[in-house]
């Protein structure tokens, strides 16, 4: 007896292999049998004629910390077939954090997580998931631990470098969370405090989390004119700490740079060849989405929010900022130089006086309020202070093409929860793989699409019984239409649920079903020691 079976569909395994028509037969959470199975005994049926029936998709680069805390349901990824959740990356993680350096992260976090609910605690990994299983979540979640998060729990936003003391300190928070089942490190060297680092704090840090199987994740600290040099910083934290490199939303950023692409990809592949363990990540769309502060020196932003608000109405110091984006600085990914004005777009806002600056780029705004880019973007970082976010148009489609085509390559929304005008990846980064990039472009074929969703990240993560469609495995699945699978969301509707999903199953449970969200709650925490047992 069967609790569920799926009968008629062609399953696209997750291994990479050619599709094959079979019934899935599931027993309770996991798969139990595939075959001819239509004349088997189940308590429940789905006629999957037509559909392809796929492992669940996995975030490799999910933002949703705070979001699964807010919409226990986490319908913008659910909707789109997502069945785990990887959280904590960019150096941005909830956790471990305490009553003094929450404000701090929340307050440079929010154009990414979202506001932080007030019914969050501040704590471990633990005590994380031990909220989200009390609640109870729609989904799979796995996390990594935040460098920045680590930083500002011991240093706060200062711009220096750990005192020995102070980096035993960040050592033993992130210890604290390995043992707690964290999935590694993960670093934003572009943001503060993370961009205060030097390369030898995250050499040390990256050698306790091998100690527990971890991997490094990295938002490298330059993704436009010194892509290459960061790439390589990258690199050689892996070779000095003895632990596996994963690049996210591997990018480089503006026209100038795109050459570099084919660069970066043969700087990787070589040292794949030489025995390193590294691999990358990236979105289906040419335009990003980050907090319009990443825009300024690290120097600007050093000590938080109100520091930064200080420096701002400082004309003195705003004319620095100016000259900086002018003439850059050594190691600064200055985006406002290799992008343009004209390629950074406001997207989200909290104060009405600006709300009539959301959809247009820096250009625009500028000829708009009669002044020059420059101004305008300074004044709305005085208005808006951390709740400013901007779309990033870094990527060409030939750049994109060429990292998307790379076997190597793995898929994450990287999606960020910054109000009503979101990046449109955030509801439809998987669908938009297998619409666009599949059967419209035929960049890509079914089964190796599937395969850079589903079971190359959960081997990545060591994610046992996760990410294929075999017997034994727990039942994290979706099933679509290939025909009709396609993204709906837009910058201009961003939150528009994607068209061709049937249904998403989670650990044998109807989680989502034409259209409509169950209810269920069959989500767990998947930790680095446990995969696949809940938290």
């Amino acid at each position: 007896m069967f609790s569920l079976l799926i009968k008629g569909g062609t399953v696209v395994d997750g291994t990479g292999r050619p599709p094959f028509r079979a019934d899935v037969g599931l027993q309770g959470a996991r798969v139990a049998a595939l075959g001819r199975l239509e004349q088997a005994p189940a308590a429940r049926m789905i006629d999957a004629g037509g559909l392809v029936v796929a492992p669940g998709f996995i975030d490799f680069h999910s933002h949703a910390d705070a979001e699964l805390l807010r919409d226990p349901e986490d319908r913008a990824k659910l909707a789109q077939g997502v069945t785990t959740e990887v959280v904590g990356n960019c150096g941005m993680s909830l956790v471990p954090s305490h009553e003094e350096s929450l404000p701090l992260l929340a307050a440079y976090a929010s154009p990414v997580l979202g506001g932080i609910p007030a019914k969050f605690r501040a704590g471990s990994v633990a005590g994380y998931f031990t909220q989200l299983k009390r609640q109870g979540i729609a989904v799979n979640v796995a996390t990594y631990t935040g460098h920045g998060s680590i930083r500002l729990a011991v240093i706060g936003m200062d711009d220096r470098r750990a005192g020995k003391n102070e980096l035993d300190a960040m050592a033993a928070l992130l210890d604290r969370a390995m043992q707690e089942g964290a999935m590694g490190l993960s670093s934003g060297l572009l943001y503060p405090p993370g961009c205060y680092a030097p390369t030898g704090e995250l050499i040390a840090l990256c050698r306790v989390a091998r100690q527990y199987g971890g991997i490094y994740v990295s938002h490298i600290r330059n993704e436009s004119d010194g892509v290459l040099e960061a790439i390589e910083e990258a690199l050689e934290i892996g070779r000095q700490a003895g632990i596996p490199v994963h690049i996210s939303h591997l990018k480089a950023c503006g026209p100038r740079n795109w050459p570099q692409i084919p660069r970066a990809l043969a700087l990787l592949a070589a040292a794949r060849e030489q025995g390193q363990d590294v691999t990358w990540d990236t979105y289906p769309y040419i335009a990003g989405s980050t907090t319009a502060a990443s825009l300024l020196p690290p120097w600007a932003v050093a000590g938080g929010t109100a520091a930064l608000q200080e420096r701002l109405h400082s004309l003195e110091i705003c004319a620095r900022i100016k000259k900086a984006w002018q003439e850059g600085l050594p190691g600064w990914d200055n985006m406002v130089s290799s992008l343009g004005y004209d390629r950074l777009v406001i997207n989200a806002v909290a104060h009405g006086e600006n709300e009539d600056c959301v959809g247009l780029n820096l250009a625009e705004i500028g000829s708009k309020r009669s002044c020059e880019p420059a101004d305008a973007l300074l004044d709305l970082l005085r208005t808006e202070g951390g709740s400013l976010a901007i779309e990033t148009y870094h990527a060409s489609e030939e750049t994109l093409s060429l990292i998307l085509h790379h076997p190597v390559t793995t898929i994450g929304s990287d999606g960020i929860y910054s109000g009503d005008q979101t990046h449109p990846r955030l509801y439809g980064t998987f669908v938009r793989v297998l619409g666009r990039y599949v059967r419209e472009r035929k960049l890509l074929t079914l089964e190796e699409a599937v395969a850079k969703m589903t079971s190359r990240p959960a081997a990545r993560l060591g994610l046992r019984g996760r990410g294929k469609v075999t017997a034994g495995y727990y039942a994290d699945l979706v099933l679509f239409d290939p025909e009709t699978i396609a993204d709906r969301a837009t910058f201009q509707e961003p939150a528009r649920t994607p068209a061709g999903i049937k249904a998403v199953i989670v650990n044998g449970r109807l989680a989502y079903q034409d259209g409509q969200f169950t209810g269920e709650l069959a989500g767990v925490a998947l930790t680095s020691n446990a995969a696949g047992a809940q938290a």
